[in-house]
């Protein structure tokens, strides 16, 4: 963990990158909630935004206002999915922080050019700038696993989505309040914030040599002790890449339907609600202000009880129970607090999803591969965001409905996706993992949140006691009888064997009533042959 009071050269650099990437986003939180708006007073639109009646030719072409935004949207993430091809390879090359300085850098140019956009043309190129220059959150990822055992990461880097959610709580609302200024407002402060981050990056993102000059943290996933005994050459554990890929497309579902978000609900709840862009924007601060306090509060808990990728499942199921919902609202007072509630319900599910995919990703790969599997999941959630735009965009165009449809549909392949990666996961752990010392396994015991431990345990100690009670009462013993009593207790402590180290309670007790199963079988076959004997 990081620590604030006497921090140390890698807690500097951690607090440097989390702030980075926190500056980082809020400049592109700034822009969202006037994005929708700012393309049509770009395009020259008039108030119905789903037909071709703008002034911009190229609009008109594309067929007005929603899909002239899911083409720019699609643009600039097909430009943030391929610069994923370069960065990553690159920052291995150059180092973390010269990729930062080009990113950063290239956030505040492009940001310079999109206020001072005369024509969509001009907006589309700028966004595909900055969409080219986009790897911060990556690399980011990758310099937090160059500083850090496996054993952090998930941690560490579920730091970053937690910080995500922050900079969505408070930069849509001041985005709009800059619109209500001037509609270009948001994009100058996001230069800014851009060009300030970069300073913060070239002061704070030492290289991982300069960190920890007698050596870096063990790639080791083992604990520490075993990791002192590991040759500092010794081959990384192998990595489950058809795992990963299965992964990769449940992100990449998940990041599709959340793209419909981006593309049509400001357009959705200006027709159904009339939100302008100020409205819009609360509603993302509403929804992001939320999502800290659950990721605070909930999230950890319903992980260490589920573990990661039950959670993205439970998350994913969430996901389509709104988008679901949204498909069906309609005007009215009762319609829109059913869109707060269902905007609480999906909020929860993204929180739950976005907040175990990528830790999970981080526990399938090692130092040597790290920014590659980073990688690949920055190409799935830009993908995402590359097909779903556009196909929005279009959908809303034919009707306003459809793209929540699709994006149900969407969130629940994800679903499927993430509960058959949990399946996968935990069938090779079983195989894979030697058996964890007892005094390991009670720890973790201890550490689960006790409203789960102790519901589960009291639910097992009921069942236990009413088959032992009806046990008894089968075999007809004389409970009056204190010596019969007495055997009884002595059986049932004697046939409940020790726990041993190295052997999971599963095996032990598996073996134990294999025992007794066998012992009896044999003591009814000599029970058999005395009597037949008795009898001739």
């Amino acid at each position: 963990m990081v620590s604030f009071s006497t921090p140390k050269p890698r807690d500097l650099a951690l607090i440097g990158v989390y702030s980075v990437v926190t500056i980082d986003i809020l400049a592109s939180a700034l822009t969202i909630p006037i994005m929708p708006f700012y393309v049509a007073q770009v395009c020259g639109c008039g108030e119905d935004l789903t037909v071709a009646n703008c002034e911009d030719p190229l609009c008109n072409r594309l067929g007005g206002a929603s899909s002239s935004l899911g083409f720019m949207f699609s643009s600039f993430a097909i430009a943030q999915l391929l610069s994923t091809c370069w960065l990553g390879p690159l920052s291995d090359a150059i180092g973390r922080r010269a990729i930062m300085a080009i990113t950063l850098g290239g956030a505040g140019v492009g940001m310079i050019g999109s206020s001072i956009a005369p024509s969509y043309a001009w907006l589309v190129a700028t966004r595909i700038f900055i969409g080219a220059c986009s790897g911060t959150m990556s690399t980011a990822n990758a310099y937090i696993a160059d500083i850090s055992a496996p054993k952090e990461r998930p941690a560490l880097m579920a730091n970053v989505g937690t910080l995500v959610q922050l900079c969505f709580m408070f930069g849509p609302g001041v985005g709009a309040g800059l619109a209500e200024l001037d509609r270009r407002a948001p994009f100058w402060v996001g230069a800014g914030t851009s060009f300030f981050a970069l300073v913060l990056a070239m002061l704070y993102l030492k290289p991982p040599e300069e960190l920890f000059p007698n050596g870096l943290p063990s790639d080791s996933k083992s604990d520490s002790k075993s990791s002192d005994s590991k040759p500092a050459d010794a081959a990384p554990e192998a990595t489950n890449w058809t795992l990963i890929g299965i992964l990769g497309a449940g992100s990449l579902a998940s990041n599709m339907a959340m793209s419909s978000i981006m593309t049509c609900q400001a357009l959705y709840l200006k027709e159904i609600f009339g939100f302008g862009s100020l409205q819009f924007g609360f509603v993302m601060m509403g929804t992001a202000t939320f999502g800290i306090i659950v990721r605070t509060m909930v999230f950890e808990k319903i992980q260490t009880a589920l573990g990661l990728m039950r959670t993205a499942t439970l998350g994913a199921v969430m996901g389509t129970v709104t988008y679901s919902g949204y498909s069906l609202l309609g005007s009215g007072h009762l319609s829109m607090y059913t869109f707060f509630v269902l905007a609480g319900v999906g909020t929860v599910g993204s929180t739950f999803s976005g907040s175990s995919v990528t830790p999970f990703f981080s526990q399938l790969g090692n130092r040597s591969n790290m920014g590659r599997i980073m990688s690949i999941n920055s190409m799935a959630s830009s993908a995402g965001r590359v097909v779903g735009p556009p196909l929005f965009g279009f959908l809303y165009a034919f009707n306003i409905r459809y793209p929540y449809r699709v994006a149900s549909s969407c969130t629940a392949v994800a679903a499927l996706v993430y509960w058959l990666v949990d399946v996968l996961a935990r069938q090779a752990a079983a195989v894979e993992r030697p058996p964890k010392p007892l005094a390991e396994l009670d720890a973790e015991k201890r550490k689960r949140p006790s409203f789960f431990l102790q519901s589960a345990e009291k639910a097992a100690l009921d069942a236990l006691t009413e088959t032992f009670r009806a046990t008894v009462i089968h075999r007809g013993y004389d409970l009056s009888n204190a010596k019969v009593v007495e055997l009884i207790t002595d059986v049932l402590e004697t046939s409940l064997p020790p726990r041993e180290e190295g052997r999971t309670d599963e095996e032990l007790l598996g073996v134990e009533a294999a025992f007794l199963h066998a012992h009896i079988a044999t003591y009814q076959n000599k029970e058999a042959v005395r009597h037949a004997l008795n009898n001739a």
